[in-house]
């Protein structure tokens, strides 16, 4: 049998410069694909370097200068943080403003996860009810502290709670001039009434991400009954919603400044005066020792936030 000849062409052999070209043609091909990439984030980038970034810097650069925004910021080091560590009202603010963040974080997000549990069944009418309870969001923090404050005022035009409580023989506290500690709770109901609905709306997301089949494969294994259901099956599966409402309702209640400005200003003595609210008081003639105190703030927070994402990631990798 006759043997057919190799017709396949011969390999063409590879030279050292046609290597380095093929190396260097994709170098090349890989910097104008990072180059496009950029171009498609450099927007955002500028908005937010202009916006935040500078912002946040020029804090802290003035934090080291004293200023009243007259003439030019003269250096002085750390007088301001000196000055702050000693004022007796910073470090009062500091323990008001965790007062406040206990109370309003774990209030606001247990009612939007009740809320979003019942609303999320097959309820009559859930629609107009997830809107009812998601309005206060819409609405203005100024508006709902002057509604807040007309509703509980007793000063000398009562308000329509104080008037209800007189009229049963129950007195009200006097929060507006001597009792702090209420007045600190009627902000925080505030702020539960005005932020409940962005929990809710957060857990709805969450709560129809999780897969009916689940809880099929929990009812053939035995679990019936709906807190069992909702203990071994939505609340773990919640966990990414829980603590992505605890960062960001922990940064807002941080930073929370209307409610204190419009309904208490700070008192009584001092009683309700957080950290953003020392800021507003020292910046028209302290600007610097305002810069310190908003920087130890913005410091306290990324401490914070950056505890909170340990503890997330050590529970998923335990999980």
């Amino acid at each position: 049998m006759a043997v057919r000849p190799d017709t396949r062409p011969a390999s063409i052999p590879v030279t050292g410069a046609q290597e380095e070209g093929a190396r260097s043609a994709a170098r090349w091909r890989n910097v104008r694909e990072q180059l496009k990439a950029f171009s498609f984030v450099a927007p955002a980038l500028a908005l937010l370097s202009v916006f935040l970034l500078y912002p946040i810097g020029y804090v802290v650069f003035l934090s080291f200068q004293k200023w009243n925004l007259l003439g030019d910021p003269q250096p002085i080091g750390w007088a301001n943080y000196e000055f702050i560590w000693g004022d007796s009202r910073f470090i009062r603010s500091i323990w008001n403003t965790i007062y406040f963040v206990v109370l309003a974080v774990p209030t606001q997000m247990a009612l939007g996860l009740f809320l979003a549990v019942l609303l999320n069944n097959a309820l009559r009418g859930r629609r107009a009810f997830r809107t009812i309870f998601f309005v206060p969001m819409a609405m203005s923090m100024a508006a709902a502290g002057l509604i807040f404050r007309w509703l509980f005022s007793n000063e000398a035009q009562t308000g329509v709670i104080p008037e209800l409580f007189n009229s049963i023989g129950l007195g009200f506290p006097n929060w507006q001039t001597r009792d702090g500690a209420w007045a600190m709770l009627i902000v925080v109901l505030m702020n539960t009434w005005k932020a409940t609905g962005y929990a809710m709306v957060v857990y709805l997301a969450g709560l129809q991400g999780i897969n009916s089949e689940i809880y099929e494969a929990a009812a053939i294994d035995g679990t019936t009954s709906e807190w069992g259901k909702f203990r071994d099956i939505t609340f773990p599966l919640l966990s990414p919603t829980t603590f992505l409402l605890v960062v960001t309702t922990t940064i807002f209640s941080f930073r929370a400044f209307e409610p204190f400005f419009i309904m208490t200003a700070g008192g009584p003595a001092g009683k309700t005066t957080t950290i953003v609210y020392y800021v507003y008081q020292k910046f028209p003639n302290f600007v610097g020792r305002a810069s310190a105190a908003a920087t130890m703030m913005l410091l306290g927070v990324f401490a914070l936030t950056a505890v909170q994402f340990f503890l997330n990631k050590r529970r998923e990798t335990y999980y």
